[in-house]
């Protein structure tokens, strides 16, 4: 399968331009709504203000039997009504042609039975995602998944992770959206980074996060200690300094997504809880939106100095 968007524009998300192979991508922004916008496009869920999103030459919002290639978690789901849980998932499977005798599997590997007995519109925003995300993963016939924060739900994340491995060794095209760029460098894949709304495949097949030694990451683990020392024999030229606290740790290196990357895959290796990450630098975003705000004081200065000027008074700061 193959992803073409063309100048597409939905909401929030004012210009995309991709080229997307069957492979592992991840969506990456600090505002939600391009992301949200990015995954309705690709899953046909909306058709683009503007614009084109093709999946192998066909629009997917307008094409039944593209969308039923696809498997999809989109920022709001709602389960098909039923009486249960279960009978709801198993008739979403019976819908895509698999077998109802599967849903009790399907939820119980999701690590969803608590789930099974309830009431469809008895579950919150997080237990409905839940249950659809686990739908999508199990989707084994997709050639498309295109997931919006699926490490936001009650999933357990190596499954989640597991089951994109199961996508991409198949031969799919998998597309994780997130805000946060630890999820990022779990879900793995190629980065696709949104910025005031715009996004595009360049050529590069490692975008950086960030780059430069000032970048930081703030850590909290359950020994700290552990986790600094193996960051020290690292070969990516990371350095640690220890917090006031046994459990917090701050991490230098070369870029954000490197650093992150690292850390995760030695916690995993070596039984290591990470309990939290956080990036110490502020996203290009913050960055701009202060440039910015520099520019208007400016502005208004000089419009005030302008106007005294013109009324042939003296424009003078007051001090307190």
């Amino acid at each position: 399968m193959r992803a073409t968007v063309r100048a597409a524009a939905l909401g929030a998300l004012r210009q995309a331009d991709l080229d997307l192979t069957a492979g592992r991508y991840v969506a990456l922004s600090n505002e939600r709504e391009p992301l949200q916008s990015l995954v309705a496009l690709l899953a046909g869920r909306e058709s683009p203000r503007h614009g084109s999103v093709l999946l192998d030459g066909h629009a997917p919002a307008a094409s039944p039997v593209t969308r039923r290639r696809l498997a999809a978690l989109f920022h709001e789901e709602a389960l098909l009504p039923a009486k249960t849980v279960l009978a709801s998932t198993a008739k979403a499977l019976a819908a895509r042609g698999a077998s109802q005798q599967l849903a009790e599997q399907v939820l119980t590997d999701a690590g969803l039975s608590q789930l099974t007995q309830l009431a469809p519109n008895a579950l919150n925003q997080r237990e409905t995602r839940s249950v659809a995300l686990a739908l999508a993963l199990a989707h084994d016939s997709a050639e498309v998944a295109i997931l919006y924060e699926p490490l936001s739900t009650l999933v357990p994340h190596a499954f989640v992770v597991a089951a994109l491995d199961g996508f991409t060794a198949r031969g799919a095209l998998a597309l994780s959206a997130t805000t946060s760029p630890a999820d990022a460098t779990l879900l793995g894949g190629r980065f696709l980074c949104i910025e005031l709304g715009r996004v595009r495949s360049g050529e590069s097949a490692s975008l950086r996060l960030g780059a430069g030694e000032w970048q930081q990451v703030l850590v909290e683990a359950d020994d700290a200690r552990a986790l600094s020392q193996l960051l020290l024999e690292s070969p990516h030229g990371l350095s640690t300094e220890l917090g006031a606290s046994a459990h917090t740790l701050k991490v230098s290196g070369p870029a954000l997504d490197v650093t992150v990357r690292e850390l995760t895959l030695l916690a995993r290796q070596h039984g290591i809880e990470l309990r939290r990450i956080e990036a110490a630098a502020p996203p290009v975003e913050a960055l701009m939106a202060a440039r910015a705000g520099f520019a208007r004081g400016a502005y208004e200065a000089a419009r005030a100095a302008g106007e005294a000027g013109a009324r042939g008074g003296v424009a003078v700061e007051r001090t307190t």
